[in-house]
């Protein structure tokens, strides 16, 4: 029996038991891995790919053959860690197989059997969407992402060298069938404690939609409980129906693709300046930026960093409801309100309001690029590749960009732009009255600047792995 709309919006009690998982069985080795969890890998190699003009059929062929070769499962993902955790033993490559809307479009894939969200069908170039997201023109993005893409392929190992020589053994291959019009190096940087962090030097990865039940567990005990924040998440919130799938239960999920360079040093000036102008130390300045403390620490919870091995997630804002200690523009609070559009003047109710907000989470897979020396300040070249999975680009990452961070009106009047990720350039988000020249001295043009990017989707594994029929 296939799942029900109700089993895909059930927030389980301790979700998925990925070894023992009943009847999501089918829905587990058909779904691509690192889509309901991270693949867990420290390096990447990330593959944009045209296929070549009249070779249809040979790129199908080629498809198939990678995603029976490379291509994990969530199941297969899943053992893999077991066994690590057992015998000591890692994982293998990794690889995920992901098509754009021109990429079905090439394979002659029929419109009704295409993935349905609208940005995903317009793409990330369509001038409607930069317009709502605050994008840079096409024609300011990097070489690799001006061009028609088709497809996104994503290799990933812990060993460099192993990865590299699977990347350059695959490729021989495919470059009979495609073009690599674009790549992109990635690795997880790691403070001196070991904890995963992005070029600013905070801690990423902290807060995210759970499903599993590994993560869950292991979530309730470091964060002794859920009482203030619930990170369980459903189904319904990250997977899409493929239609192209082969089994009854076959899904796949959009995913987002961004390349976020950051200008550490111009970040690092701007947060002593402003410790400056507030009297108080650059630690905490960039606390009252970032929402946490670089170590993880919850600036609602503690205006000094608690140096904890495992920062917590389970806090929200409903003892700052005036942003006294967590200001309403810090980034964390931007992207992820916690119930604050609850406590808005035009919300329907408190309840009805929390339920959209947490349908609007995404399950972030980003990774570094660039400068892995955290003593370094690089202004150009380094960042971050910004990925996330979502059941709907348009209510998930496009609001929470466009409404939430975007917005200098969210949650209320006078907040002013997310100052990590809001957009300076998506003008038609600021009120009138603010003028054309009230973005200039915004310093948050120096430190996340976006260089390019692309909707994709990841296709069941049975769909790859058929695709010459489809």
């Amino acid at each position: 029996m296939a799942l029900s709309e109700d089993d895909l919006n059930a927030v389980l009690e301790d979700g998925i038991d990925a070894q023992n998982p009943g009847k999501y069985a089918d829905l587990l080795t058909d779904l691509q891995g690192n889509i309901l969890r991270g693949h867990g890998r420290d390096h990447s190699v990330h593959l944009f790919l045209k296929f070549k003009e009249g070779g249809v059929n040979a790129a199908k062929e080629w498809i198939e053959y990678f995603a029976k070769t490379y291509v994990k499962s969530a199941k297969q993902q899943s053992d893999e860690a077991a066994r690590y955790r057992k015998e000591g033993i890692s994982g293998d490559l990794f690889a995920n197989f992901m098509l754009a809307h021109d990429g079905y479009k090439y394979l002659g894939i029929k419109p009704f059997k295409m993935p349905k969200d609208e940005p995903f069908r317009f793409g990330m170039k369509n001038e409607s969407v930069r317009n709502l997201l605050g994008d840079p023109a096409v024609d300011d993005w990097e070489e690799g992402y001006k061009d028609s893409l088709h497809a996104l392929i994503i290799m990933a190992d812990d060993d460099v060298m192993d990865l590299l020589q699977g990347v350059n053994q695959m490729t021989q291959g495919l470059r009979q069938v495609a073009e690599i019009v674009n790549r992109e190096d990635g690795f997880i940087l790691r403070n001196s404690k070991g904890q995963i962090v992005e070029h600013f030097g905070f801690v990423d990865g902290v807060s995210q939609p759970l499903f599993l039940k590994r993560d869950i567990v292991r979530s309730r005990v470091n964060h002794c409980g859920f009482s203030k924040w619930d990170p369980r998440a459903p189904l319904s919130i990250i997977l899409e129906k493929d239609r192209n799938g082969q089994t009854k239960d076959s899904y796949g999920s959009y995913l987002v693709y961004r390349k976020l360079e950051q200008n550490v040093k111009g970040w690092n000036e701007n947060v002593v300046s402003l410790g400056k102008d507030l009297e108080v130390e650059p630690e905490l300045a960039g606390a009252y930026t970032m929402g946490r403390f670089q170590d993880g620490t919850p600036l609602v919870m503690s205006d000094t960093p608690s140096h904890a091995a495992t920062p917590t997630n389970n806090f929200n804002f409903e003892n700052d409801t005036k942003a006294t200690k967590c200001p309403f523009h810090a980034h964390i609070r931007k992207t992820n309100p916690r119930g604050d559009t609850g406590r808005a003047p035009a919300a329907p109710s408190y309840d009805q309001a929390f339920e959209a907000e947490l349908n609007h989470r995404i399950a972030r897979r980003g990774i570094s690029y660039g400068d892995n020396d955290l003593t370094h300040e690089p202004e150009t070249g380094s960042g971050l590749l910004f990925l996330c999975f979502q059941a709907s680009i348009e209510n998930q990452f496009n609001f929470m960009q466009a409404v939430w961070a975007n917005q200098p009106k969210f949650v209320q009047v006078g907040v002013g732009p997310d100052p990590v990720i809001g957009s300076p350039e998506g003008s038609q988000n600021w009120p009138k009255e603010w003028g054309e020249e009230a973005t200039e001295n915004i310093p948050f043009k120096l430190w996340v600047k976006m260089k390019g990017g692309e909707y994709f989707f990841a296709p069941s594994i049975s769909c790859l792995t058929n695709i010459t029929s489809i």
